[in-house]
């Protein structure tokens, strides 16, 4: 019976959790109109229907390459469960997978405190009361304000509120990679630095804000791991580099460049100033102080790790949630691994404290605990009896943003959608259409449409919105007046769009039309270097038309009258090196205009006719290549003794 003591007490623990949570496992969308989490919807139901990771994405953004349009775990995951369950909507299987992975957070937990304390019962204590508690709605206001219409731990909060899955699926995976690379550096197998590697290259393909939170927690490990006995630092590095060479058909150093540098801008634009230097300074000299400490008391590597990581990722998320200031990018995303990690210290403390033979050590250690009983036992009572009424989903059919994408469908636009508030977020979880904007702008190598966009929703001028969305061949905007029941209604001053005839609307929500024009046209290198001779060429009817087709999400085709001879053809697609053009048969010469889109060097002929096709880039392939032959090498490594023997 002992044996089957630990994998009950996880299961009741995942079982637990599910039953808490049991509206993230029903259909239909969250009463949480903020979320962005139809964002991934759209992109795992893209990658179901295009599957190729060297593809061409045309939908958001004025198209991207699939390989930059998010790390790849969860939508091929999703994107595998859309092939097998084709009956099942592609929202339903993304959030299943998503809210199962949130589930198992406390379980990994639990195997983590299990591993370094040899305590079932400590661990099991802890893994519930994570489960049911979270200490920043009591520690920071802002959190408590922002706990929305039922009370739900703030990991469950920022997945069903915010749509973070991805970010909570690298939280749950977070224990087993440092727990993989503790048993690595600690161990004398191959097999156990083969396992850390896959977990910790798990974590950079799932998030990358969770990435970074593993990168932080791996240095705490490595410093609080520093003088122990059986540590060796080369099998630790080691673990860490396969992890990329794993990885790194994926994360190729164009991906992680645009990354590193886009991050930043789009993490409310954080800069790295005095004020920033002077916030890492005293979270590191916190965390060389508590190493200090630990060293000269004796105590443990699990509860200086876990105390480093609480206080590393309890600051960042005070100075955010308190102060208002960011010590990373994105520090408010952070409180989810600072309770992880309070969670775990807090426990170890109380469990030091009640073997001590010390009995005022272990008053102290009664009262502390019931204290913190009391003070969380409001919340766990609301969580654990409120019921799910308060959060149950409701047909997406429903949804105002659901409604304005289904007309425009029926439109057959051949332009693109300028869908402002979060539509564009949801509007491709639906729908093929094309649209300027899209949900995640991290992985954008061109952001000229990108800026232009916010131009559009939140600049003064008529005439300069209007130019702007002719120049990123926009047909159709969408507009949430300040009445309309989308959360997010970023369009300033609609009455801009006043020349526009608005030819849908529903309440306060209205769709404003633009003449419908292809993606191709006929330009002149002159008219290429100013926006206002630009959009008159494009607008202006007695030159050549050119029709474009989409044949394939990754291919493209121009066709119509022959193109004068030193005229060029713009096409509205932004450029990228994987881009290849033939015209008869011949490739044509390809440059990008200002705004970063696709110019074609066309040779006389008697009629236009162009193929596109987008194939990827030389370094994805060259990236490919080395992580296939990690994989055979690290796998033939494993297998060897096996081998030895047949």
């Amino acid at each position: 019976m002992k044996r089957l003591a630990t994998p009950l007490l996880a299961l009741t623990i995942f079982l637990l959790n599910v039953w808490l949570n049991a509206p993230l496992f029903m259909s239909g969308d969250l009463p949480f109109p903020g979320s962005i989490e139809r964002g991934y919807v759209g992109m795992a139901r893209f990658v179901a229907e295009h599957p190729n990771p060297w593809g061409w994405n045309p939908f958001p953004y004025c198209g991207l390459p699939t390989g930059f349009m998010y790390v790849p775990g969860l939508p091929y995951t999703a994107a595998l469960w859309i092939h097998l369950l084709p009956h099942t909507s592609p929202d339903a299987i993304y959030r299943t997978i998503v809210s199962l992975m949130t589930c198992l957070g406390p379980v990994t937990l639990f195997f983590f405190a299990l591993h370094f304390t040899g305590s079932r019962r400590w661990s099991f204590a802890m893994a519930v009361a994570y489960s049911f508690l979270s200490p920043s709605y009591a520690l920071f206001p802002a959190v408590e304000k922002d706990r929305g219409v039922a009370q739900l731990p703030w990991r469950i909060q920022v997945l069903a509120k915010y749509g973070e899955g991805p970010h909570n699926t690298g939280l749950t995976l977070l224990p087993l990679a440092l727990l993989g690379l503790w048993r690595a550096a600690t161990g004398r197998r191959y097999a156990l630095i083969f396992t850390a590697a896959l977990v910790l290259a798990a974590i950079p393909l799932s998030n990358w804000v969770a990435a970074f939170a593993l990168a932080i927690s791996c240095v705490l490990l490595l410093l609080a791991a520093w003088g122990e006995r059986g540590f060796q630092l080369w099998r630790a590095l080691a673990a860490a580099a396969l992890a990329y060479l794993l990885a790194c058909f994926w994360l190729t150093p164009s991906f992680v460049k645009t990354i590193a540098f886009n991050w930043p801008v789009d993490s409310f634009a954080y800069h790295l100033k005095e004020q920033q230097v002077w916030l890492l300074a005293g979270m590191t000299a916190g965390v060389l102080i508590i190493r200090a400490a630990f060293r000269l008391l004796r105590g443990s590597f699990y509860f200086c790790l876990v105390t480093m990581g609480a206080w590393v990722f309890g600051w960042v998320a005070t100075a955010f949630y308190v102060y208002g200031l960011d010590t990373i990018p994105e520090s408010r995303r952070y409180a989810i691994e600072f309770e992880l990690f309070l969670a775990l210290a807090l426990v170890e403390a109380l469990r030091l404290a009640m073997r001590s033979s010390n009995s005022t050590t272990r008053l102290c250690a009664v009262g502390a605990g019931g204290v913190m009983f009391l003070v969380g036992a409001p919340q766990l009572w609301a969580y654990a009896t409120e019921g799910w009424q308060k959060w149950l989903p409701a047909p997406p059919e429903n949804t105002v943003e659901y409604r304005l994408g289904k007309w425009i469908a029926g439109q057959g636009p051949v332009g693109r959608v300028f869908a402002s508030g979060g539509m564009r977020f949801r509007l491709n979880s639906w729908f093929d259409i094309q649209q300027v904007g899209g949900g995640f702008e991290t992985g954008l190598q061109n952001r000229v449409p990108y800026d232009l966009s916010y131009d559009i929703r939140a600049g003064h001028d008529a005439a300069s919105a209007l130019l702007e969305l002719k120049a990123l061949g926009a047909q159709y905007v969408v507009v949430h007046g300040p009445k309309s029941k989308e959360y997010y209604r970023d369009f300033l001053r609609p009455e801009r769009l006043a020349s526009l005839p608005a030819v849908y609307r529903i309440d306060d929500d209205t769709i404003y039309a633009l003449p419908g024009r292809g993606l191709a046209h006929v330009v002149t290198p002159e008219e290429m270097q100013d926006s206002l001779r630009y959009v008159a060429a494009i607008e202006d009817r007695a030159r050549p038309a050119l029709h474009t087709q989409w044949v394939d999400a990754s291919a493209l085709d121009i066709s119509g009258p022959t193109v004068p001879l030193g005229e060029l053809v713009s096409v509205q697609v932004n450029a990228d090196p994987g881009w290849r053009a033939t015209q008869d048969g011949g490739e044509l010469a390809m440059s990008q205009d200002k705004l970063g889109f696709i110019v074609l060097h066309t040779a006389p002929a008697a009629a236009t006719h162009i193929e596109m096709r987008y194939h990827g880039t030389l370094e994805q392939r060259v990236m490919a290549a080395l992580g296939a032959l990690a994989w055979v090498g690290a796998i033939g490594l494993l297998l060897r003794k096996h081998l030895k023997r047949c």
